[in-house]
């Protein structure tokens, strides 16, 4: 059983100013009345109910070309691992933030730019399985913490 919605935007209100943005929002359930009658209603494994996004770009004009500043963020509500959705198969939802400065030559040539990803340093599971009844623990495998990159891009 599936139903759902999304939305996306994106708004110039300003000249160098552009704010961009989307929200789903879906309900995916496997729901089955099994020959003993009893009724099975579950969350398919990673979908999450709720997402969004969002992003805030400023572009300046110089001489010698553009300097651009944005953060986006985006947000993933709770998802299960696996069909059974037990409480050990959850992954918490959270919130992404990440930043970039970067410079563009006028004739956009060079690119030089400074990225953050995960800004706020969130920890967090991309995944975590249920191996109790086999190996008696619980596993997750853990997200990237902050981290940032210096990159020079060369366009011919």
């Amino acid at each position: 059983d599936v139903k759902g919605l999304e939305l996306e935007t994106t708004i110039r209100p300003l000249d160098g100013l552009t704010i961009d943005g989307s929200l789903s929002y879906i309900n995916f359930q496997y729901k089955n009345v099994g020959t003993s009658g009893i009724s099975i209603h579950a969350t398919t494994p990673y979908t999450p109910e709720w997402t969004y996004s969002f992003g805030v770009q400023y572009d300046h004009e110089i001489e010698p070309g553009t300097i651009s500043a944005r953060f986006d963020g985006s947000f993933q509500s709770d998802i299960f691992t696996e069909s059974s959705n037990s409480e050990w198969s959850r992954v918490k939802g959270n919130f992404l933030g990440n930043g970039r400065l970067s410079f563009t030559t006028k004739d956009k040539d060079w690119r030089l730019s400074l990225e953050v990803q995960n800004i706020f340093n969130k920890f967090y599971y991309l995944t975590v399985s249920d191996v109790s009844a086999s190996l008696g623990v619980v596993t997750g495998v853990p997200a990237t913490p902050r981290t940032w990159a210096l990159t020079v891009k060369r366009s011919f």
